[in-house]
């Protein structure tokens, strides 16, 4: 994972998947009735950049948290969040350290898009144990990550994971990472980009 300085100086310029707004994906889950303001009131969005989903979340009547390693994001985020006349709580924080002041769980929800599979190693692992801590038994974790065996990538690609760039998570990475305590299923396939998006449920 590149540094915080280098994430500000994208956030501040152009970080090209900040122009996606919204995911689609998590508009698909909340569509199907499995998670509701009522179900799953808490969410948190992990590595929420300038705060789409953040604020999407809180239209929608979700206690709507987002946590980002670069300031720069962050300050973008709140002010999406004051242009929109939502309330949401968004905090400067490190999801691969031990604690995240200011977003403390559990939550209902978790969504990730594009984080974890930034962090290599160590970091995912430390990731992970920070998504359990937040977590209880029935929360849903939505994960969007480039997936794929790392041997089948191209070298360099602009349009998903590749080996040297955006790395994928590898096929059982997640079972590895997470199977002890969540159940694991496919929600969608994004094959012309080489990504796929997890719904997970806590034990």
């Amino acid at each position: 994972m590149v540094g915080a300085r280098s994430y500000d100086f994208m956030y501040r310029f152009w970080a090209p998947w900040d122009q996606v707004g919204v995911r689609d994906d998590l508009r698909s889950l909340l569509k199907t009735g499995r998670v509701t303001p009522a179900s799953h009131p808490r969410s948190i969005d992990l590595g929420c950049g300038s705060g789409a989903n953040v604020v999407y979340l809180a239209e929608e009547g979700f206690d709507s948290y987002g946590v980002d390693f670069s300031a720069v994001a962050i300050a973008k985020a709140r002010e999406r969040a004051a242009r929109e006349g939502v309330d949401c709580t968004l905090v400067q924080g490190d999801l691969t350290a031990p604690l995240v002041v200011g977003a403390e769980g559990p939550f209902d929800i978790l969504v990730d898009f594009g984080t974890l599979d930034d962090l290599r190693g160590d970091g995912r692992r430390r990731m992970a144990s920070t998504i359990d801590r937040l977590s209880r038994p029935g929360s849903v974790f939505l994960e969007w990550c480039f997936y794929g065996p790392v041997g089948e990538l191209p070298r360099f690609s602009f349009l998903g994971s590749s080996r040297i760039g955006a790395p994928s998570i590898e096929p059982g990475e997640l079972e590895e990472l997470f199977g002890e305590r969540w159940e694991i299923e496919l929600f969608v396939r994004h094959p012309e980009i080489r990504a796929a998006c997890f719904l997970l449920t806590c034990r």
